[in-house]
């Protein structure tokens, strides 16, 4: 993952967006070098990983749902279950980022995560079969993993494209990669609900697609080898890479931007990483992700309880348009992260999300203006992937770029999605009646973040590259 210098163009002749096969052997040690997949398939690869990891992390809720319907699990326990998986993965995937800058093999651990998820619906599934404390204790062991498990794709595939796309083709190799997580998240609720519709029972569903989670970590394993990391696609082969941007006091006048050399530490270092964007990048990652998760978990019940839409298929199609604006928002903003200055795109983003909540709020039930708001919302909403982890590789060296990622949509993004709902449980003090004003108050932060975008360095523009050589 290259640092934020690399503004400087392509080297002459450089054609593609990937290294492809680099097989040279190492002056040192006569080993030859790891050999980068070429784009179509690592982009395929990582796509698919991440269209089964984000389909499967929505059965979390849906278990709590289920223990909490068919086993009378009291509402403590799936609040601790959610708790659990929601703070674990938040938290664990700096462990994940570090423990990846240092040792590689992100291609593996990708599978483990993917494997881990599997796991958890399993585990899921068998405490539905027991009772008392043992069944309590699976879910609680269940909830960890399913936690554990979640907080691997999203750094290291990050990091993955990050390391093998050159600066101009990044982003939109993010955003394609991105809307196959949103692609996932929008089908798998219908997956689940169609087998569970031929008569399979909803716990056995969950155990169904946890098997299937396993079979695809070994199609991730076996499809995608491990990734060269050198040399980067930015520079040529020998060249010693830039260090990132750093905002530097000027005497002369007011502030300029420049490039000094700055220790990067040794890869799964985390204190060199906490630069001031960096810094900023993730709490601007973290109050969007507050605001944006405190709507969307409480759209449904805003609907049936506020508008007396009712739970139908009406209410299924609406949200799943929603979730689904992500498939187009996440290239579109991938391309736009290519072409223009990323914090103004974020800026967009931010405000577009905004304006999302804001319309939606004027409309009434759940008729076509709903549906059009609800759509413009999760345009925004759900293409944070391309844009922030575009930043990232801005702003930290290309040898911690998945701790880098795990901070800020790890720390940021997910934990601000841990606390989001809360939040409008707060602001609402427990009547549905004003889950209008609580989104409103939401609204308000997640377009007031465009504002502190300002404390994210520019980056040059770079030449514009081919998406595949």
């Amino acid at each position: 993952m290259p640092g934020a210098g690399e503004g400087a163009s392509a080297p002459s002749g450089a054609r593609a967006a990937v290294v492809h096969g680099a097989t040279g052997g190492s002056p040192a040690t006569g080993r030859p070098h790891a050999v980068t997949p070429r784009p179509a398939r690592l982009l395929g690869a990582t796509s698919f990983a991440h269209f089964v990891n984000d389909g499967v992390v929505f059965f979390v809720p849906v278990v709590g749902d289920l223990l909490a319907q068919g086993r009378h699990t009291s509402t403590a326990m799936v609040t601790v279950m959610l708790t659990i998986f929601y703070v674990t993965s938040a938290g664990f995937g700096v462990v994940v980022g570090l423990f990846a800058d240092k040792v590689g093999r992100r291609t593996t651990m990708i599978a483990v995560g993917i494997a881990a998820l599997g796991l958890s619906l399993l585990g899921f599934y068998a405490a539905f079969s027991l009772r008392g404390a043992g069944s309590d204790a699976l879910v609680v062991a269940a909830a960890l993993v399913a936690g554990v498990g979640s907080s691997f794709y999203h750094p290291l595939g990050g990091s993955i494209l990050q390391l093998a796309f050159a600066k101009g083709a990044r982003g939109r190799a993010l955003g394609v990669n991105g809307a196959f997580g949103s692609l996932g998240r929008a089908l798998y609720p219908a997956l689940f609900f169609l087998i569970a519709a031929l008569g399979v029972t909803k716990p056995a569903t969950a155990g169904i697609f946890g098997g299937l989670s396993l079979l695809a970590a070994g199609i991730v394993l076996a499809g995608l080898p491990e990734q060269a990391a050198e040399p980067r696609p930015d520079q040529p082969r020998g060249a010693r890479a830039p260090a990132p941007l750093e905002m530097t006091a000027s005497a002369a006048a007011g502030s300029a931007l420049t490039r000094r050399p700055r220790s990067h530490g040794r890869p799964g270092s985390l204190r060199p990483l906490l630069s001031r964007s960096v810094v900023a990048l993730t709490a601007i990652s973290f109050l969007r992700s507050l605001g944006f998760i405190g709507v969307v978990s409480w759209v449904p019940i805003y609907l049936t309880a506020v508008r007396h839409a009712g739970v139908s298929t009406t209410l299924g199609f609406t949200v799943t348009v929603m979730y689904a604006g992500g498939i187009v928002g996440q290239p579109l903003f991938g391309l736009l992260a290519d072409r223009f200055d990323k914090r103004l795109v974020l800026a967009l983003d931010s405000v577009g999300s905004a304006g999302g909540i804001f319309f939606f709020l004027t409309t009434s039930g759940d008729g076509a203006s709903a549906l059009v708001a609800l759509g413009v919302f999760g345009l925004f909403t759900f293409s944070g992937f391309p844009l922030l982890l575009s930043l990232v590789a801005d702003y930290v060296p290309k040898e911690s770029s998945t701790t880098g990622n795990a901070l800020v949509w790890g720390i940021g993004s997910t934990g601000g999605q841990a606390l989001g709902p809360l939040t409008v449980s707060l602001l609402v003090a427990g009547a549905d009646a004003h889950l209008g004003f609580g989104f409103a108050v939401l609204g308000g932060v997640v377009a007031a973040t465009a504002l502190a975008t300002p404390l994210l360095v520019k980056a040059p523009r770079s030449a514009r590259v081919a998406l595949f050589g």
